[in-house]
């Protein structure tokens, strides 16, 4: 049980690192926030020795903080989709494949 837990902790770690690369663009080793994401990880680490009661929470702050930078990358992507405003009738009908019907004075 103890290594299926240190399995599930690298993998949020990585997926952090991850977020944090897509954020800046770059290798995110050179962020305060790496150095803290790390630091935390090292600090609250279980050991047979030792079982830390922080280590849930900090792996809670962890998938929380997580959640939150896939949700505004993902919406950033949204926002650059849809960001010009509404669409007029006609280009709302052709992007369902539809054709308004001219007016009877054409």
């Amino acid at each position: 049980m103890a290594a299926n837990n240190s399995i599930n902790t690298l993998r949020l770690m990585r997926s952090l690192i991850r977020e944090l690369r897509l954020v800046k663009k770059s290798s995110p080793k050179d962020t305060m926030a790496y150095s803290f994401l790390v630091d935390q990880f090292r600090k609250n680490q279980v050991t047979s020795e030792k079982h830390c009661k922080a280590h849930n929470e900090m792996l809670h702050q962890a998938q929380t903080y997580l959640c939150m930078l896939k949700s505004t990358r993902e919406h950033e992507a949204i926002q650059t989709v849809y960001r010009r405003g509404e669409r007029t009738i006609e280009e709302s009908a052709r992007l369902v494949g539809l054709k308004l019907p001219k007016p009877a004075g054409e």
